[in-house]
């Protein structure tokens, strides 16, 4: 049957978005608080061992004072679990009660992985001379859809949406590092439905989705990847993107990514990306080579210097600098706290003058389920 939403409707939708975020920004921060946390070991885990510990509680708890016909793997269970669980747990059943009534709509032929569902909410704060505080929250979950398909997902998340649509945000998970498009960008509450191509080397993926606002601003963007293995420590990804948005129309961007294993603590990678659309100058490019290194206990430090800018633009070069991130597990293995400082020297207007402009960054991430997007 079809079904028209209404602005009432979108608004409502928005505003039950907008209070999930905040009981995970709540429950996040709470987490962050070292008073209240017990002291904890950081086991190596690859995404197969999270995969198993993930399926060994959700088992555990099933069979834990439970009938195992009447048991939700979606229902949470905190009874004596460290608050750090219990903020995980809630997030992540949260989520899956809303991605499996989606899955629901389409039928009910198959069953509805619970497991399968995975994300990242990230709660943190940038400062810098030039742009001032920005406190910033993020929040990604994708799930399997298999009413529809078994390569559909559904994708819910509040993120920088220009840079999310055009496929021009950086290849790392910092705040120092958003790619082509400017830091200052609003997030906003997107909601979209993506194919997967096949498991090769190349293929194709495509999505289609729209921004929870009144009005809705719809998207949608075509993806051809191409990934090559000159040898085991060499490797090459590269991406074409098309795409559209209501309120900017048609546009591409041409994305190259190479990484170099030094040895088994450093890691080299290049990144370039050329962007353009129909509200543009010219092209949007962004390069920059990132230094990775694992220390000991499962720290690691990361040293990027890069330039931006947009040709045909008043200012052709609008950015450049370094930043240097320690990242490290913060109590959990699957909770991670990154801090770092930054300097760079930006200009956007022809009557500015380039200045240097120090920064500072400090973010919690929290994944949960097998969270590799």
């Amino acid at each position: 049957m079809h079904r028209q939403f209404t602005a009432r409707q979108f608004t409502a939708w928005q505003f039950a978005a907008g209070q999930f975020a905040a009981r995970g920004l709540l429950l996040l921060a709470l987490a962050a608080c070292p008073a209240a946390l017990p002291a904890a070991t950081f086991p190596h885990s690859g995404p197969e061992q999270a995969a198993l510990d993930e399926s060994g509680a959700a088992a555990d708890a099933a069979t834990d004072g439970q009938d195992a016909e009447t048991f939700d793997a979606c229902d949470w269970k905190l009874e004596g679990q460290p608050l750090q669980e219990q903020v995980q747990e809630v997030v992540r059943d949260l989520s899956c009660h809303t991605y499996r009534w989606f899955d629901g709509l389409w039928g009910d032929q198959q069953d509805f992985d619970e497991r399968a569902i995975s994300g990242l909410l990230t709660l943190g704060a940038e400062y810098t001379e030039y742009e001032g505080f920005d406190p910033k929250l993020r929040f990604k979950v994708r799930a399997p859809l298999p009413n529809m398909s078994s390569r559909w997902d559904l994708m819910l998340g509040r993120v920088d949406e220009e840079s999310f649509v055009s496929d021009t945000s950086g290849q790392d998970r910092t705040f120092f590092n958003p790619g082509v498009i400017d830091r200052g960008q609003d997030a906003s509450w997107l909601l979209g439905l993506g194919h997967r191509g096949s498991e090769g080397k190349s293929g194709w993926d495509y999505s289609l989705g729209v921004r929870l606002r009144v009005p809705p601003n719809p998207f949608g963007k075509v993806q051809y990847y191409y990934n090559h293995d000159f040898s085991e420590r060499v490797d090459l990804r590269f991406r074409q993107t098309f795409f559209w948005r209501r309120d900017q129309g048609f546009g591409t961007t041409s994305r190259g990514d190479l990484a170099y294993i030094v040895n088994l603590e450093n890691l080299l990678r290049w990144e370039a990306i050329v962007t353009a659309h129909d509200e543009t100058q010219g092209t949007g490019w962004y390069v920059g080579q990132t230094w990775y290194h694992q220390l000991r206990g499962e720290n690691a430090l990361s040293l990027r210097a890069f330039a931006m800018g947009e040709t045909s633009a008043p200012v052709d070069l609008r950015e450049y600098g370094l930043s240097l991130v320690w990242r490290r597990p913060f109590t959990r293995d699957w909770l991670y706290l990154s801090i770092g400082p930054s300097v760079t020297w930006p200009r956007e207007l022809p009557e500015e003058k380039r200045e240097m402009s120090l920064g500072f960054g400090l973010w919690l991430e929290m994944e949960f389920g097998d969270w590799r997007w």
